[in-house]
C-alpha cells in the first residue's frame, strides 16, 4: 500500500469514527426523549387526571378516536400497557442501533459483538413492525370494548411506515447474517496464509 493510499484510508477511518461517535450520541439523546415521551403517554393514558390531562383530550387508535374521560379505567390500563410495549420495542431497537455505532466508532466492524448487535437491531425492528401491525386491531377493540354492540369495532390498517420498518428490519437481519459469514470466510482465509 502506497503512502497516498494509506493517507486516504486513514481519512476514511477518521470519518467513520467521527460520524459513528456523532450518531451514537444522537441515538442516545433520542432514546432519552423516547423514554420521556413514553412515560408521559403511558401514565397519561392510564391516569389522565394525574398528569393534568383534561378528560376531553382524545386518544386515537387506527381510525377510532375517543375522549380519554369516556374510556373505563381498565380499558385505559390495557391501552397504556400496549403503548408501553410499543415504546419498549422501539427503545430496544434504538439501544441496539446505539451499540452498532459504538462498535463502529471503535473500528470493530466484524467483531462478534458488532455482528450480534446488527442482527439484534434487525430483530427488534421486525418485532416492533409486527407489534405495530397487530396493535391497531387489538387497540381498536380495547378502545370500543365498553360501547354497546353495534358501536364496537375492529379496525385493521396497514400503512407504508409499518411495511418500511418490517423491510428495514429484515434487511438489517440479513445484513448481519451476511457480515457474519464474511467474517468467518475472512478468518478461514487468514488461517490458510
Amino acid at each position: 500500500m502506497g503512502e497516498l493510499e494509506w493517507v486516504e484510508r486513514e481519512q476514511r477511518l477518521v470519518r467513520i469514527r467521527r460520524v459513528s461517535a456523532f450518531m451514537k450520541w444522537t441515538v442516545t439523546v433520542l432514546l432519552g426523549l423516547i423514554f420521556l415521551i413514553g412515560v408521559v403517554l403511558i401514565v397519561g393514558i392510564a391516569l389522565p387526571a394525574d398528569l393534568m390531562i383534561a378528560p376531553e383530550e382524545t386518544i386515537e387508535i387506527a381510525d377510532i378516536e375517543r375522549p380519554l374521560g369516556e374510556i373505563p379505567q381498565l380499558q385505559r390500563l390495557f391501552i397504556s400497557a400496549m403503548t408501553g410495549v410499543a415504546f419498549l420495542l422501539l427503545m430496544g431497537a434504538g439501544w441496539k442501533l446505539r451499540q452498532v455505532f459504538k462498535r463502529f466508532q471503535k473500528m470493530e466492524f466484524f467483531s462478534p459483538k458488532t455482528l450480534a448487535s446488527i442482527i439484534s437491531f434487525g430483530s427488534w425492528l421486525i418485532g416492533f413492525a409486527v407489534f405495530d401491525l397487530i396493535s391497531d386491531p387489538v387497540g381498536s377493540v380495547l378502545l370500543t370494548f365498553d360501547l354497546p354492540k353495534g358501536e364496537r369495532s375492529i379496525d385493521v390498517t396497514l400503512d407504508g411506515g409499518e411495511v418500511f420498518i418490517l423491510l428495514l428490519g429484515a434487511l438489517m437481519l440479513l445484513f448481519g447474517w451476511i457480515l457474519r459469514e464474511a467474517a468467518l470466510i475472512a478468518d478461514e482465509n487468514r488461517q490458510f496464509v
